[in-house]
Formats: structure tokens, sequence, C-alpha cells
């Protein structure tokens, strides 16, 4: 309301070339418009940040505009700042939205990326059939990211998986109908994804005890045990 009555004292000045008063009436025409869809946008501290534009228009407008001098433009800047904040201090202001998280890195991301997809279609198509394979080999992956070592022989194991959910997913995705067949091949993509982790296990276990075999004949080598 405030911007809109100063559009009338706008054009006056513009036509009387006098283009200080010219600025303050611009500027009060569009503060007051971008303090509303600070609160139209309703987060927290918007409030807070409308209150302070609305003080410095009407300060702009009244000391550039009006001629009042800076004076009479700091106390309306106080009275419009003040008034503002007590209009809409009940006002419910929503948290921020979180930041969106780090795209993965490493020599695993491009797989995180493409297990996050089916995921994603997954959930957008209905097909919860798919979500226990994805955490199968989500967990694989976090095996790997702990045992870097595994990563060239789950190479294979990672390319087949993902490339046949992503092909299932998007056909999905599309509007096929799901085979009978569809629940069995699931079935076995998760029975093989918790075989592989079985398998890393098992092969850091086994390397375990042969350093264990090797430090203890070591020791006795050395005489001291």
């Amino acid at each position: 309301m405030m911007g809109m009555a100063m559009v009338p004292a706008a054009f006056f000045n513009l036509f009387a070339m006098r283009q200080q008063a010219l600025l303050g009436c611009l500027l009060g025409i569009g503060l007051p418009f971008l303090a509303a869809r600070i609160m139209k946008r309703a987060r927290r501290g918007d409030a807070k940040r409308a209150a302070v534009l609305m003080g410095v228009a009407a300060g702009l407008a009244t000391g550039l505009g009006a001629g009042a001098g800076p004076i009479i433009g700091l106390l309306f800047t106080l009275g419009a700042w003040g008034g503002t904040r007590l209009l809409y201090a009940e006002i419910p202001e929503a948290a921020p939205p979180a930041p969106p998280p780090p795209p993965p890195s490493g020599p695993l991301a491009d797989a995180r990326l493409r297990l996050a997809g089916i995921e994603t279609i997954a959930a957008r198509g209905n097909e919860p059939r798919l979500i226990p394979v994805a955490q199968a080999i989500g967990q694989v992956l976090d095996d790997l990211e702990e045992r870097p070592e595994g990563i060239a022989r789950a190479r294979r194991f990672l390319v087949v998986h993902l490339d046949g959910l992503e092909r299932i997913a998007s056909r999905l995705e599309a509007g096929a109908t799901p085979p009978p067949a569809l629940g069995t091949l699931l079935r076995d993509l998760e029975t093989a994804a918790r075989r592989l982790r079985d398998d890393l296990r098992a092969e850091e276990s086994a390397a375990l005890d042969i350093q264990v075999k090797v430090l203890a004949d070591r020791l006795r080598e050395e005489g001291y045990s």
C-alpha cells in the first residue's frame, strides 16, 4: 500500500526532473514489494528482514522523496520498522530448508549415484521389491568403502547388478507390467549381494589368519615366544 501511494509522487518528480526525490520515491515503491515477497516466503527471520526493509523504505521515501531531511526520515524509519515488527511478530515462520547433502565421492561414487536413482524410481513407482535388493547392494558398497582392496573383485558384480536393476526400474517406471518371474529374479540378486558380502568378509578373515600365523612364526624365529 505504501509503495502504491508513492507512484503519483514518482511521476511528479520524474517530470519535474528532481532526481534525488525520484530516487527516494522509487526506493519507497520497490523496497515494500521486496519486503512483501520475503514475508510471503515465511522462513525463520523473514519478519525481521521485512521490518528492516520497510523501515529503510519509509526513511528514504520521507527523507529523499518528500525532502523532509534526515531527522524526519530517521523517525519514519524507526516508526515503520517498529510497526512492522509488532504487526508480524506472531506470524509462524518455518525453518530454512536444510542444505542438500554433498554428492558422494571416491571410487564408488558412480555406483552410489546409480543406486540412489534406482531407489528413487522404486519409491516413485510403488515397486517395493526393488528396495531390498538396492539395500543389499548398498551394504556391499559400505563394506567396499571400508576395505577398498575388494573393489577390483566386486567390480563385475556391481556392473551386472546395477545395469540389471537400472533397466528393470526404468521399464517399470515407463509403465511395464512386472512379469511373474520378477520376484524370483530380485530375490536371486539380493542373495548374490549377501553372498558377496560373506565372501569378502571370509577373505578378510583368511587374510587375518595368515597374518597371525606369519607373525607367530616370526616371533618364534626371533626367540620371543
